[in-house]
């Protein structure tokens, strides 16, 4: 597999600039379901549906770099008889994720992490939009004009799946989606729901939702939807390993350790990787009681998940209520959180990937600053005008 076309598409789709850096990325994982599939009742996994799959970890240039484990094992009390550090041992049975947001273990950790000069890096998955996305890419080869619209009528799809999910869950249960047989039928449902539903007066999500209904229809005439056609009925996603690949394709130069996980293991051994017309393999897998930049990316991991399930579960609104509510600790700590991404998007945004609806990774993002960085704004916004 060459990796050079691969590679020059993510550049030019997003303009950003190539990453040719030597560096050492380490990665552990959140949220694995294994497989997402649709079910007579819905989905397999609520909890897949509820939070994101998350492959996550920290980087340093280079091969080598030299960490202070003492003071990390300190945060946690850490005694010889532990194997290795947990994100579960960091949560530590905190009530909610506020709470947590407030504890010392928190508080040391992320001082830890922000002084210790690593990167962080994460490439989190929404299930449930990585599973639907499929229809809108099956339009592109009648409509190549609207290519420049892409993610806004991604996202607007999504938004209208979770407003209606119970119809339009049913719609595809009943097309056996995504092996599609009558991609009219199909297509002309969907596009009878957005009708009824939209108001394209608004321009998001309504003109984009019409401009999908648009396409939809086109679609349906000719009785083709080419990637939601001819694949494993009801089965959304079949395994997560290409994540991983993703990583050492786009960081070419880079080494890639992964904590062990025999089912990508097995996969990734199958597969060869070439640039420049030379074979490489930049990757490998450890035990994670072995190597404590693998336990650090375990902690990540589980944090940004949690992180992101309780930011996807709020509304604006609700954020900043509790904004408005933070002692010093907690705002301190969600700071350190959004200074590590924005730290990290600085040195190469691929460090940084959301396979998310663009609104929904941009608000992610703005609640943490009302949360972090501009809760002191907040709160004298709120003095000002008596909120």
């Amino acid at each position: 597999m060459n990796v050079e076309d691969q590679k020059q598409a993510v550049f030019d789709l997003n303009g950003i600039a190539p990453f040719n850096e030597e560096m050492t990325f380490y990665y552990d994982e959140s949220g694995n379901c294994r497989k997402f599939s649709l079910t007579e009742e819905g989905f397999n996994s609520i909890d897949a549906l509820k939070g994101d799959f998350v492959l996550a970890g920290v980087a340093h240039e280079e091969k080598s770099y030299n960490v202070d484990i003492l003071t990390l094992k300190k945060v946690f009390n850490y005694s010889d008889r532990q194997k290795e550090l947990k994100f579960k041992h960091l949560y530590n049975n905190s009530k909610d994720f506020l709470s947590f947001m407030g504890s010392k273990r928190a508080v040391g950790f992320l001082d830890w992490l922000s002084n210790s000069g690593l990167y962080i890096h994460y490439s989190a998955l929404n299930n449930l939009y990585y599973s639907l996305v499929d229809i809108v890419d099956s339009l592109w080869e009648t409509h190549p004009q609207c290519l420049m619209f892409m993610t806004d009528i991604k996202a607007a799809l999504y938004d209208f799946v979770i407003e209606h999910q119970d119809d339009v869950i049913d719609i595809l249960i009943r097309h056996t989606y995504p092996d599609i047989k009558d991609a009219s039928a199909f297509c002309d449902e969907l596009c009878s729901m957005i009708s009824e539903y939209n108001d394209d007066s608004e321009y998001y999500p309504g003109f984009f939702l019409e401009l999908l209904r648009q396409m939809l229809k086109t679609a349906g005439k000719l009785d083709k939807m080419v990637f939601i056609q001819d694949n494993e009925p009801f089965m959304l996603i079949q395994e997560y390993y290409i994540f991983y690949l993703e990583r050492c394709e786009l960081f070419s130069n880079s080494h890639h350790i992964f904590d062990e996980e025999p089912t990508v293991e097995k996969r990734l051994s199958e597969i060869e990787l070439c640039e420049d017309g030379a074979v490489f393999r930049n990757w490998g897998f450890v035990k994670s009681n072995d190597n404590i930049l693998i336990q650090v990316s375990d902690l990540i991991a589980g944090l940004l998940r949690k992180l992101f399930t309780f930011l996807d579960e709020r509304a604006l609104d609700e954020i900043i209520t509790i904004a408005l509510k933070l002692n010093e600790i907690q705002v301190k700590n969600f700071t350190i959180i959004f200074e590590l991404i924005s730290r990290s998007d600085k040195k190469s945004p691929l460090f940084i990937k959301n396979a998310n609806s663009i609104k929904n990774a941009q608000e992610r993002m703005k609640k943490l600053q009302f949360l972090g960085v501009e809760n002191n704004m907040i709160k004298e916004m709120a003095k000002k005008y008596e909120i």
